[in-house]
C-alpha cells in the first residue's frame, strides 16, 4: 500500500505549476518509502538550496497545527514531532533544536522547507541532486502515521506502519498493549465495549484499497490491563459485522475457527471450525449466534447460512425467505458483492426474524427454528 504517500490531488497539481517566485526555480524531488513504493512531486530551488513541500509530512501521517500568527507550524504523530518558523533557520525535532539548513518560506498557500532536512526528519535518506536534471533523490522515507482513541481514562494509539497497539494511562506513561501482527493502512476505527463482567472487548477495523474493498478485524479482548485474547480476520469486499457476545459468550474469529470465551475468567470454552461447519473453504463472517444456531456466511459466496449446534446441518436462508426472482439475484448478481444481503435483526421466541437489504421493502423475513417455515 503505498497511496498514503501521494499528495492529494489538488495540492500536487499546484505543486508541479508552481511559479517561480522570489528567484525561486522549478525543480524535481523523487523518492521511495521504506515500504518501497516511488513517487515524484515538484520542489523548489532558492539562493542554492532545493526546497519541498510540507506536505510531504502529512502525506507521511504527521498532523500539522499552525499557531495563531500562521508563522510557526507543528507537525506530530507517533513517535515524532517537527516544528519550523517561516523565516527561521532553526527548528525543532523530536525535542532537539536543529539547523533546517535553509529557510522555509511560503508561496501560494503552500510551505516549503529544505529538502534535506525533511528526508532526515522522516528517518530517509539523500541519494543525489542532478543539477542538469534538477531532480533530488531520496530514500527510506518512512511513516509515522497513527490513530488513538480514549476509553475508561486511557488513550489507545495505533502505531499503522508497526502494527502495534499502545495505551497511555492518565499520568502520561506509555506501554505497549499488543502486537497486531500486521501493518495498518487506512480507515482504522476503534470500538470499545464494556462487558457484563468488566472486562474490555476491543474491535479495531481497517477499511483500505481502492476503492476501499478491503476490510481487516483486529479484536482483542483485555482484563486488568492485558491482552489475554486477540485475534483478526480480513474480508475482501465484504462489509457485515461480526457478532460479538452472546449471551455469557464473547467471540473471537479468524475466519476459519470461532472461540467462545467465558466473560469474566477469559477461558476459552468452545472452539468451532467453520469451515468445517459451513462446507466451503472460504472466509467466515459470524453474523448471528445463540445456544442452538449458528448464523455465518463464507466471504466469497456470499449466503447467509444456518448451522443448527445441535446437528451441525445447514440451510441456506435465501432459499427459506427470497422468492423466486429475488433468489435468482442472490445467485447472479456480484455488485457490490458475491450472495444475499439478508440481515438478522433479532430473535423472537423459536423464530428468527431478518431484513433484505437489497430492497428494502420495510418487510421481516421469519424463519422459524422448529423446521415450520411453509
Amino acid at each position: 500500500m503505498n497511496k498514503r504517500w501521494l499528495l492529494a490531488p489538488v495540492l500536487a497539481a499546484s505543486l508541479l505549476v508552481a511559479p517561480v517566485i522570489n528567484a525561486a526555480t522549478p525543480a524535481y524531488f523523487v523518492y521511495t518509502t521504506d515500504g518501497g513504493g516511488q513517487s515524484t512531486s515538484a520542489a523548489l530551488i532558492k539562493d542554492g538550496i532545493t526546497y519541498v513541500s510540507s506536505g510531504h509530512w502529512e502525506a507521511a501521517g504527521l498532523r500539522g497545527v499552525w499557531d495563531q500568527g500562521h508563522k510557526r507550524v507543528e507537525f506530530t504523530g507517533w513517535e515524532k514531532k517537527i516544528a519550523v518558523r517561516i523565516g527561521s533557520k532553526t527548528g525543532v525535532l523530536d525535542g532537539k533544536l536543529v539547523s533546517l539548513g535553509g529557510v522555509p518560506f511560503e508561496t501560494n498557500g503552500q510551505l516549503y522547507v529544505p529538502a534535506d532536512f525533511l528526508v532526515k526528519s522522516l528517518g530517509g535518506e539523500t541519494v543525489s541532486w542532478d543539477a542538469a536534471k534538477k531532480i533530488y533523490t531520496a530514500k527510506e522515507i518512512k511513516s509515522f502515521s497513527s490513530t488513538s482513541a480514549k476509553f475508561g481514562g486511557n488513550t489507545y494509539t495505533v502505531d499503522k506502519k508497526a502494527g502495534r497497539l499502545y495505551v497511555t494511562d492518565s499520568s502520561g506513561r506509555t506501554r505497549l498493549l499488543a502486537n497486531l501482527g500486521s501493518e495498518l493502512y487506512d480507515m482504522v476505527a476503534f470500538d470499545f465495549q464494556k462487558t457484563p463482567k468488566g472486562l474490555i472487548y476491543l474491535t479495531l477495523t481497517d477499511v483500505y484499497g481502492e476503492p476501499h474493498i478491503h476490510n481487516k478485524w483486529y479484536t482483542l479482548i483485555i482484563k486488568d490491563g492485558g491482552v489475554i485474547r486477540q485475534a483478526n480476520v480480513g474480508y475482501y469486499m465484504r462489509y457485515g459485522n461480526n457478532v460479538k457476545i452472546a449471551g455469557n459468550q464473547l467471540l473471537l474469529t479468524d475466519g476459519k475457527t470461532l472461540r467462545l470465551i467465558e466473560d469474566g475468567t477469559g477461558n476459552v470454552t468452545q472452539t468451532l471450525d467453520l469451515t468445517k461447519l459451513g462446507g466451503v473453504s472460504d472466509t467466515y463472517l459470524v453474523e448471528g449466534m445463540d445456544d442452538d444456531f449458528l448464523l455465518i456466511r463464507p466471504n466469497q459466496q456470499g449466503f447467509l447460512m444456518l448451522i443448527d449446534r445441535k446437528t451441525g446441518s445447514e440451510t441456506l436462508l435465501y432459499k427459506e425467505l427470497l422468492d423466486p426472482e429475488q433468489q435468482n439475484f442472490a445467485e447472479t448478481n456480484d455488485l457490490p458483492f458475491f450472495g444475499d444481503n439478508l440481515k438478522f435483526v433479532k430473535r423472537e421466541g423459536n423464530a428468527l426474524l431478518f431484513t433484505n437489504e437489497y430492497v428494502r421493502d420495510g418487510k421481516v423475513y421469519k424463519f422459524n427454528l422448529s423446521g415450520n417455515n411453509k
